[in-house]
């Protein structure tokens, strides 16, 4: 069915005049959080979904060598230990495409368009990878709309940094928010950032409007287990796939060498750590809080270096977590 069918399960609508256009990029199989802000973006009528780019995860088969090193032994045991968590080089974008393929039919929703990003992270700005998501941000940013346009970043920023650098026209038609990134001042290591760190400094020194969620904040958004069997689990098919990928994926990082020794994951919770993309549109600015910092030069090891030549960007500092997770259970209950 197309997705304004589902939006009427809600029982009330909003004026096209009132909605803000959203690109959704997202390394969905990545990890299990994607599928639940993929969702709540699809269930909020105030966003006009325009489509959604299956981004990839390269960065974990990239780092098999080093993760080899630093344990002793060779390459080819890394890879025996690391198969079932750990996708081969060059088909991370494809299980994401994949991946959104079988989210959309499990949600019923037929008629948002979904996109191949790039395959990899950028090497070499001067040779681009192919992206036909990146494609599709130029044509969609540069049509004639009223409406602003918004590109929410779940994951790498690769395929904004493509498109960046393909059609610079861009830079002041849209506005990209990023789960991404280290904790300010300093920085340091993050998961979304690692995926493409060269697309990150190519996004933070264009003239693109960036509103940043970093890992202080978007860890903020943890949720309990308990709370998803008995709140989303029972949506639907699409509820209880979003609870099953989740408990699976759980499983399976806690069988990846090394994992009891860290604290994640938790037995009994999860950060739903994408779902301020939608957070941030939704709430009101008296709900949330951010501060304009100087866009710092990212470092090779993640961290931050003052950049005072640097533009300005938002940086969120909270989230109205209750409004989040409240809004996300009674859409996917309703619809």
């Amino acid at each position: 069915m197309k997705r304004q069918e589902v939006l009427n399960k809600l029982g009330f609508s909003v004026p096209e005049n009132k909605q803000k256009r959203v690109i959704i990029h997202s390394d969905v199989k990545n990890e299990a959080d994607d599928h639940f802000a993929i969702m709540h973006h699809l269930l909020t009528p105030y966003i006009d979904v325009k489509g959604i780019i299956a981004g990839h995860f390269e960065w974990m088969s990239s780092m098999l060598p080093q993760f080899a090193k630093q344990k002793g032994i060779s390459l080819e045991e890394v890879e025996v230990l690391t198969r079932d968590t750990i996708a081969a080089r060059g088909t991370t974008m494809e299980l994401s495409y994949n991946e959104g393929h079988k989210l959309l039919e499990l949600a019923e929703i037929e008629d948002i368009p979904l996109y191949r990003g790039s395959s990899y992270e950028i090497t070499d700005k001067n040779k681009l990878p192919e992206s036909e998501g990146a494609d599709f941000i130029i044509k969609e940013a540069m049509k004639e709309d009223d409406r602003p346009l918004y590109v929410a970043l779940l994951g790498c920023t690769t395929d904004l940094a493509i498109a960046y650098l393909k059609e610079p026209k861009i830079a002041d038609r849209l506005t990209a928010i990023w789960i991404g990134g280290g904790d300010y001042p300093d920085g340091g290591f993050e998961f979304n950032l690692q995926q493409d760190v060269e697309a990150a400094r190519i996004l933070f020194a264009s003239p693109i409007k960036i509103w940043q969620v970093p890992k202080a904040t978007y860890k903020t958004m943890e949720i309990s287990l308990a709370e998803l069997m008995k709140y989303v689990k029972p949506c639907g098919e699409i509820g209880r796939y979003l609870c099953e990928q989740m408990l699976s994926f759980r499983d399976r990082v806690f069988g990846f060498p090394g994992s009891e020794k860290r604290d994640f994951p938790h037995g009994e919770s999860w950060c739903l750590g994408d779902n301020p993309t939608v957070s941030v549109l939704l709430q009101g600015e008296d709900r949330v809080c951010w501060h304009m910092e100087k866009a710092p030069i990212i470092n090779d090891d993640m961290s931050y270096s003052a950049n005072p030549d640097g533009k300005e960007i938002r940086v969120y500092d909270s989230i109205d977590t209750r409004m989040s997770m409240s809004d996300m259970f009674s859409k996917l209950e309703l619809c």
